[in-house]
């Protein structure tokens, strides 16, 4: 315990790398960042992580020349960079769930039916929410915040503090993660898109057949009805989704730290 505790007194500099990158991640993450965690607790585990990083991670090792506190401030804000970049993979997984509620919520006819986000503090569609919070459990109970925890810790090994490049060479990557989960996004909510146009098809032909009903007041409760019966009834597939998409979002944060170049 003493030694761990002079190994950080000693390596300040590394201390303040390793927490700006860690924080970085952390409040970019919608999994550790959200706004109704306890700033105390938040800030809590980051110290925690980066005193342990520190003292039993062998990145006290990789000492940096500072010659001067502008220098310094350049690679916290490098690092910082690095963590953001990671968090924001993250975040693209989970916008995807927020994309397939948002199209199931305006093809269904709840389209103007919202819930505050406590985590980006805006309004998201209902069935989006929905979507966010299963991801979330789900997340949690396929231990993805380990996860992630090793993807950071394994950040240090491939990218040593202040030795990485930031270019231009990671926006492809980072294009490519967006596509990705947009794509994945629009497969959610395929199977109630296309529940509800067979509806639409329904209620136009019945209104040819029978043009005295009122579709109004009849077609929107049943695309309702019909768009959440087909939402719960996928819910195994939807599930088994999303953990690809976990999936796919740990190979992208470790392509990330991979295709950032080193000095």
């Amino acid at each position: 315990m003493l030694d761990a505790l002079v190994k950080v007194f000693l390596n300040l500099d590394t201390v303040l790398l390793v927490l700006a990158r860690i924080s970085g991640m952390f409040f970019m993450s919608p999994v550790f960042g959200r706004r109704n965690v306890p700033a105390i607790f938040a800030i809590g585990l980051i110290l925690a992580l980066t005193y342990i990083t520190v003292a039993y991670y062998p990145v006290y090792g990789q000492a940096i020349d500072v010659s001067s506190y502008v220098e310094l401030a350049f690679y916290i804000i490098k690092e910082l960079i690095i963590g953001i970049i990671m968090g924001y993979v993250v975040l693209l997984a989970f916008s995807a769930f927020l994309l397939a509620g948002q199209l199931i919520d305006t093809q269904i006819g709840f389209g103007v039916v919202h819930v505050l986000d406590p985590h980006t503090n805006v309004q998201i569609p209902l069935v989006g929410n929905f979507n966010n919070v299963l991801a979330m459990v789900l997340f949690f109970a396929m231990d993805g915040h380990h996860n992630l925890i090793r993807l950071l810790m394994y950040s240090f090994e491939a990218l040593p503090l202040g030795k990485a490049a930031l270019t231009g060479d990671i926006a492809l990557p980072l294009f490519n993660m967006f596509v990705e989960f947009f794509v994945l996004g629009l497969k959610m909510a395929v199977p109630v898109i296309a529940s509800a146009l067979l509806a639409e098809v329904i209620f136009g032909m019945l209104v040819r057949v029978i043009p005295q009903m009122n579709i109004f007041v009849i077609g929107l409760p049943f695309k309702i009805l019909i768009g959440l019966l087909v939402l719960f009834l996928t819910i195994p597939v939807l599930i088994s989704v999303m953990d690809g998409t976990f999936m796919s979002m740990f190979k992208g944060i470790r392509s990330v730290i991979q295709g950032l170049s080193l000095q």
